[in-house]
């Protein structure tokens, strides 16, 4: 069993490391480096059918093995990882109370877990902290039903993150966030705050991010945090601001809206020529496009709305269902004819007015069957023939139901 695991310090020896690096219980002034050296995490990502990665960050050179074993019972398996130092430059301490964020070499650690069985789910733990560990499943095989988990705007330490992930079902496949990950514009979060209000969401699956305009608040933040932490988590892609991966015959392709979208930039060609390959695929049944900032919404927040123009009529031809953002903070969700817009950036910062700019957009306010200013996340289970979304909020309460028709090719239609 993973509750039995033995702590192994000297096995899985970092790479990337040097004489004079702080020990485990040492460090820089005002770092407190746990015994192990775990600092943040752990959480997975960049999955397929069969492997995932499990990273986590480290402030001393320490164990790279975790002990995986499959959810429903099997042989528990050891893999064992590599480290990476880096230089950490990112300094955040500005409130008494709030743990800061230290400057200082950090490892980033990462295990390839890699001959795992197709749409399977498994649980890990650290060697080097056994009170640390986490689950993933692998895509499902073609046609297969899954569920995933969407929230964007998290902000744990002012607004009901909390509420939010408490009502997260515990089987979920996965989590695509929305942008802005964390909040050093709220004062009273860290990096260092946020990584232990997250664990609940980050040990249920892997964690696939979009980029928001708050990774980018402070200087060396999106280097030291976003890029190091969170870049590569999936696949096709050169860039770190834009990716894909798939499950189950579903393919999602994670985009920035803090990097150019025009029609002809660099992100723009990829998501066209990548949304063609993904619809020649053996399996193929449909795409979701998630971001940050949205092509619709009636908030006082600017649309997207000259990359929907551009982008409809290719979302149209290679059989994209779902467009999912955040940075509006709250719930929104369109239908505009096969396909369903959903704002979810309800998940923890301040709430917005989500009827400020309606008389002004009557497009986009005919096209709006719901919302709420509401704390909380969607669910979204892929069926046989259905797309079936809620929208639950903080406190339990389901704020929204739809399912989109696969069969038909009909839009999203409330329950």
């Amino acid at each position: 069993m993973l509750s039995a695991c033995k702590d192994a310090t000297t096995n899985g020896t970092p790479t990337g490391t040097s004489s004079g690096t702080p020990s485990a219980g040492g460090g820089e002034a005002g770092l407190e480096c746990p015994e192990g050296g775990v600092l943040h995490g752990p959480w997975a990502m960049r999955f397929n059918e069969t492997s995932v990665r499990v990273r986590w960050d480290a402030c001393a050179p320490s164990s790279t093995e975790i002990v995986v074993e499959p959810e429903n019972g099997g042989e528990p398996a050891t893999h064992v990882g590599e480290q990476s130092a880096a230089d950490v430059k990112t300094s955040y301490d500005v409130i008494n109370g709030v743990p800061p964020d230290v400057p200082g070499i950090r490892y980033r650690t990462e295990v390839a877990v890699d001959g795992l069985q197709p749409g399977t789910c498994y649980r890990y733990q650290l060697a080097a902290d056994s009170a640390r560990r986490g689950r993933f499943c692998t895509a499902k095989p073609a046609g297969a039903p899954f569920k995933f988990f969407a929230v964007g705007d998290t902000n744990p330490s002012v607004g009901d993150t909390t509420g939010v992930l408490d009502h997260m079902p515990s089987d979920v496949d996965f989590t695509i966030h929305l942008g802005d990950i964390q909040y050093y514009a709220s004062v009273f979060e860290s990096w260092a705050t946020w990584f232990p209000k997250m664990q609940p969401l980050l040990r249920q699956g892997a964690f696939q991010p979009s980029i928001g305009n708050h990774e980018y608040e402070i200087d060396f933040e999106f280097q030291d945090y976003y890029e190091r932490l969170f870049g590569g988590a999936g696949f096709d892609s050169s860039a770190v601001e834009w990716y894909r991966f798939q499950s189950g015959g579903v393919w999602f392709f994670s985009l920035s809206t803090e990097a150019d979208l025009d029609a002809g930039s660099d992100q723009a060609n990829w998501l066209e020529a990548q949304l063609a390959d993904a619809a020649g695929q053996p399996g193929y049944r449909f795409s979701v496009v998630y971001f940050h900032k949205p092509m619709m919404t009636l908030s006082e927040y600017t649309q997207k709305k000259g990359e929907r123009l551009h982008f409809d009529p290719i979302f149209r031809q290679h059989g994209v269902r779902l467009i999912m953002c955040g940075h509006v903070h709250g719930y929104e969700r369109f239908v505009d004819g096969e396909l369903t817009y959903i704002v979810s950036g309800g998940g923890g910062a301040a709430l917005h007015d989500l009827n400020v700019t309606a008389e002004e957009r009557p497009e986009e306010a005919s096209k709006r069957v719901a919302s709420s200013s509401t704390y909380h996340g969607t669910v979204i289970e892929v069926l046989s023939d259905a797309i079936h979304g809620s929208a639950i909020g903080h406190d339990g309460r389901i704020l929204d139901e739809f399912t989109v028709d696969l069969s038909s090719g009909a839009g999203g239609g409330s329950n």
